[in-house]
């Protein structure tokens, strides 16, 4: 009946309609091309990806623009090609969460650093810096300072800076030696089908692994703290911690505000939804924090 009312029918929007119903995508196509309707190429794009006709499934989706169902497809195939010339495209559509993730996926993380400077992001830089390029921290809070001193001097000025306050930085030079060692690694791209071998090994951090390599074989590294070291006497590891000279007061000490890195605060998330697609970029002010 419906094979039937599709070879009789004469309009475009009816026709695409039994033809996605049936299951027919290349007719499907040829309507959409004649027709060139966005949500054509969208319907017709999710149904060929769904029915494992990749090609179909990517022509389709670069038709409509749907930059979200382009990383969902890119990412499902360990495509870096793809996703690298996706986060140019999304850049220039202004949809910068896309672009972001592209970028991160594909290690490029200075890159992602000045999308988010770019993008008026400048506490979500420093919080990525602190994570994974602790050497670009000093002057993405010396961007922060500037541009938060306009609103809130008093809050730009306690904004710490680890080159001059290295003790408020937990593991300060183990991250940096990390960092070093881990930039090699960035542009190593395992194919999508050896995920089966990676998903069972337990998750250790970079910072983890660098101070298990230390303790089996190498000299430990000092963590930035300047009021503890760490020395070996007649084969034992003993932590001694150097005294301060009293100054007039019992129990004096500042504490650093620890920030949770993990905070979903201002994180980039891709849900599929239009509207959540772009960042602001002209943002009056220091954001929100």
């Amino acid at each position: 009946m419906i094979e039937e009312a599709l070879e009789v029918a004469t309009d475009p929007d009816y026709r695409f309609d039994l033809a996605i119903q049936l299951g027919r995508l290349d007719v499907a196509k040829s309507i959409a091309v004649e027709v060139q309707g966005e949500s054509k190429w969208k319907q017709l794009g999710e149904l060929a990806m769904s029915s494992g006709k990749l090609a179909m499934a990517e022509e389709c989706l670069e038709r409509a623009m749907d930059l979200s169902g382009l990383l969902l497809l890119y990412s499902s195939l360990g495509d870096a090609e793809g996703i690298s010339k996706l986060a140019t495209i999304a850049k220039e559509q202004g949809k910068n969460n896309v672009s972001f993730l592209c970028l991160f996926m594909l290690g490029k993380l200075e890159d992602c650093l000045q999308l988010l400077v770019e993008s008026n992001r400048i506490p979500e830089a420093a919080l990525m810096a602190r994570s994974y390029l602790p050497s670009k921290v000093s002057e993405i809070v010396a961007i922060w300072r500037k541009d938060l001193n306009k609103v809130n001097p008093k809050a730009a000025e306690s904004l710490a800076d680890p080159e001059e306050y290295p003790n408020l930085f937990e593991d300060w030079q183990v991250a940096l030696a990390v960092e070093s060692k881990a930039v090699e690694l960035r542009n190593v791209y395992p194919p999508a089908e050896q995920y089966i071998n990676h998903a069972d090994k337990p998750h250790v951090t970079l910072v983890e692994a660098f101070r298990n390599m230390h303790i089996e074989g190498e000299d430990p590294l000092e963590n930035g703290d300047s009021n503890h070291e760490l020395t070996e006497e007649n084969g034992e590891e003993d932590y001694t911690e150097a005294q301060e000279e009293p100054s007039g007061e019992e129990g004096s000490q500042e504490e650093a505000v620890v920030v949770d890195a993990d905070s979903t605060d201002g994180a980039v998330l891709v849900n599929g939804n239009e509207a959540e697609e772009e960042w602001g970029t002209n943002n009056e002010g220091a954001p929100s924090a």
